[in-house]
């Protein structure tokens, strides 16, 4: 088979696609984002949030195929910000399939995209990329899952193989998951270290991921896309963005998240949802934001303290979730509290090597603690393995 970047592969590669609600098919290639086009009007121009939503992070295209070979041809934009200690990172493509195989790919070419200090920036084309898989062994029919780089943006132009790609039925359970740069994951070495990623997989779960670094606000139009699309299971990891920009305070904190609430129980009256607190950051977990970084190091604020003025801690922060939590689940008890410390702890810091966001290690440690505690919860729905 040949590539035909115009035809038959880009209708493939659209078809199998994942995890993502604005699939924008361009001359250039089909663009991804994660948040409807519609939420997207609401960004008010902020470009962080722009580029969060833009990250691939838990996007992936789904075949049943008995292809002994697969190939998804794309461009990559990297992206670099040496002025904030974020070197320029190779991109990279997952592979899981249902008999078991796994593989990763990692790629230094493609756009790269240099940030500065005043917001501007540059970008430098590059070459294109092809992320080949070989299936070994005699042939069988099995689910292909390519996962989509986790930091950076990417543009498909295709995939092929030496056989039919049919499109994956969705039939696992859904699972709205929405945080922070955590939960998007991109200090993971590779997209199956995202920690909902290694949650999903092994829980049997059909990830929607709202990991939207520096961007978990818990904003209406998160709350609206949320109440909006099906899901089985809910979780809402909120919390650290919120103490590291200081964009609500104690006043403001508590309503805020009861109004999201609001709006996600009202197209989800009784489906599970947990919420979720920040896992340990040791420069919050006494002092407020917003956030300064020194050296690489992400460090609490410099200002001066005034009485009153409703700074929020991470202790405050879990106390406020907490509490919550508690009163709502008077009345619905279908809404579950996860103390994000049981994910992330203390006795977990030497894995954050910017005093915030954990590292591949880390990222794995919650997924894996994720995954035990849902799988005694009473929260769960029941489900097939994706990978199985």
């Amino acid at each position: 088979m040949t590539l035909d970047p115009a035809g038959t592969a880009r209708e493939t590669a659209r078809a199998g696609l994942r995890g993502a609600l604005d699939i924008t098919d361009g001359p250039a290639g089909i663009a991804i984002r994660r948040l409807p086009g519609w939420a997207q009007d609401q960004f008010g121009g902020d470009p962080a949030l722009a580029a969060a939503n833009a990250t691939a992070s838990g996007v992936r295209l789904e075949y049943r195929t008995d292809a002994s070979w697969l190939e998804l041809h794309l461009t990559f934009t990297r992206e670099s910000a040496a002025w904030r200690w974020r070197p320029l990172q190779p991109a990279a493509v997952g592979m899981t399939t249902s008999d078991g195989l796994t593989g990763s790919l990692l790629f230094h070419e493609g756009d790269v995209l240099e940030t500065f200090p005043d917001g501007s920036s540059t970008l430098t084309p590059g070459t294109p990329s092809v992320a080949r898989f070989d299936f070994p062994g005699p042939r069988r029919e099995r689910t292909v899952t390519l996962w989509l780089p986790h930091r950076g943006t990417v543009l498909i132009h295709g995939v092929r193989s030496d056989a039919a790609l049919h499109p994956a039925p969705a039939t696992a359970p859904r699972w709205i998951h929405y945080g922070s740069s955590i939960s998007q994951s991109s200090h993971a070495e590779t997209p199956l270290g995202v920690w909902p990623v290694i949650a999903a997989g092994a829980l049997g779960l059909d990830l929607y991921n709202l990991g939207l670094a520096g961007s978990a606000h818990m904003d209406q139009f998160a709350a609206r896309t949320i109440r909006d699309q099906p899901a089985e299971l809910i979780t809402l990891k909120v919390g650290i963005n919120i103490i590291n920009s200081a964009s609500l305070r104690r006043r403001t904190f508590a309503p805020a998240l009861h109004g999201f609430l609001d709006t996600v129980r009202d197209g989800h009256p009784t489906t599970p949802v947990v919420l979720v607190s920040p896992i340990y950051c040791p420069e919050h977990e006494e002092a407020p934001g917003p956030s300064r970084l020194v050296d690489g190091k992400f460090l609490a604020t410099d200002l001066p303290r005034r009485q009153g003025d409703g700074l929020l801690t991470l202790r405050d922060a879990r106390a406020i979730i907490a509490d919550a939590a508690a009163r709502r689940g008077a009345l619905d008890r279908n809404l579950h509290y996860v103390d994000g410390l049981r994910l992330f702890g203390a006795g977990d810091a030497h894995l954050l090597p910017d005093r915030l966001h954990p590292d591949t290690e880390g990222y794995r440690l919650i997924g894996e603690r994720f995954t035990a505690l849902a799988a005694g919860s009473p929260w769960l729905p029941d489900a097939e393995g994706i990978l199985s």
